[in-house]
């Protein structure tokens, strides 16, 4: 949504927001590497460890990195290697198998040395978010999967109607407020787009309780009236921002309406999963969300919904929240 008032204060920062992890796996570049679209070698997202504990990067996948350049006779050699460790290894393990989707289901993850953990391959492109499933969950993917899967639109209210998260601390920059596993996201996805040479990438907007929303809806009322209104800002209630996993962005362009065709928004629409995050309102999508095109507005879904949605190729969250919910909702 677009963005409202600053807060009237600045809040003292509540401490430092939860270590950022790399993660994954050998199976998990195997999975990510049979996965249709998915470039070999593409970027493992940042996921907050729960505790604050770091799992180790493995097989080459490092968190903040852009997809790695293969050359054709390297990843010629890479590939026959994955293929003569995989015969040697019992189990569906190469994508050249078939997929044993019910002994994958009876198959433990269990720890190991390389990259902290040892996938099971059919497991992973069986389960509701496919390969995305076996990134390392985050504090907010383990202990509240309901709340980071709301779904919140204009017919559907946050509930309570008057919620607020007791974890709020300051985004980069200072002037807002996101859940603390938020904050740590954004702050790596803007160390990202610095190094890639987007410096001007800042947040305009974080959390807003209800009577912030409704403030700000008003405005857009008076300046657009109440039909246009709508669908540029939500109700009081029905906004994302309020659930403290919703952040506004703009880049060196200024503005919101050419944030979309700048370098900055480009940059962002393409990797803004790898930090958990999705585009909420996608271009043409107004139909399904009810809602403008908003490239400017991320929601933050986690790591794994995110990478689900990337690989899988889906726009929606309206679609995809219930995939997510059902995938969390089944896991021991």
């Amino acid at each position: 949504m677009r963005p409202g008032p600053a807060p009237p204060e600045q809040r003292v920062p509540r401490g430092a927001a939860g270590a950022v992890a790399a993660g994954a796996g050998t199976a998990l570049l195997l999975a990510l590497g049979v996965a249709s679209g998915t470039p070999q070698g593409y970027a493992v997202p940042a996921p907050v460890a729960s505790g604050g504990g770091l799992v180790a990067a493995g097989a080459g996948l490092v968190a903040g990195e852009d997809p790695v350049a293969v050359t054709p006779s390297e990843e010629d050699d890479r590939r026959n290697r994955e293929a003569t460790e995989a015969s040697e290894t019992p189990g569906p393990s190469g994508p050249s198998r078939p997929v044993d989707c019910g002994a994958a289901a009876s198959s433990p993850v269990s720890d190991g040395s390389l990259g902290g953990l040892v996938l099971s391959v059919a497991g992973l492109l069986c389960g509701p978010l496919g390969p995305a499933g076996g990134l390392p969950p985050t504090t907010l993917e383990a202990q509240e999967p309901e709340r980071l899967y709301a779904l919140v639109t204009r017919e559907q209210a946050v509930r309570p109607l008057r919620y607020a998260p007791d974890d709020l601390a300051p985004l980069p920059g200072g002037l807002y407020e996101a859940r603390e596993e938020v904050v740590a996201q954004v702050a790596a996805l803007l160390d990202e787009a610095r190094d890639a040479g987007h410096d001007y990438l800042a947040v305009t907007s974080g959390f807003r309780d209800h009577d912030t929303q409704a403030g700000t809806h008003e405005d857009w009322v008076r300046r657009l009236g109440a039909e246009r209104a709508d669908q540029v800002s939500a109700q009081p209630g029905h906004s994302e921002h309020q659930l403290g996993l919703a952040v506004d962005v703009t880049g060196e362009c200024g503005g919101f309406d050419c944030f979309g065709d700048s370098d900055d928004g480009r940059w962002v629409a393409a990797h803004a999963h790898r930090f958990g995050f999705i585009v909420r309102y996608p271009e043409d999508g107004e139909e399904v969300t009810g809602y403008a095109y908003e490239p400017w507005h991320l929601r933050y879904v986690g790591p794994r919904a995110a990478w689900a949605m990337h690989l899988r190729g889906e726009a929606y969250w309206e679609d995809f929240a219930p995939v997510a919910l059902e995938a969390a909702t089944a896991e021991p």
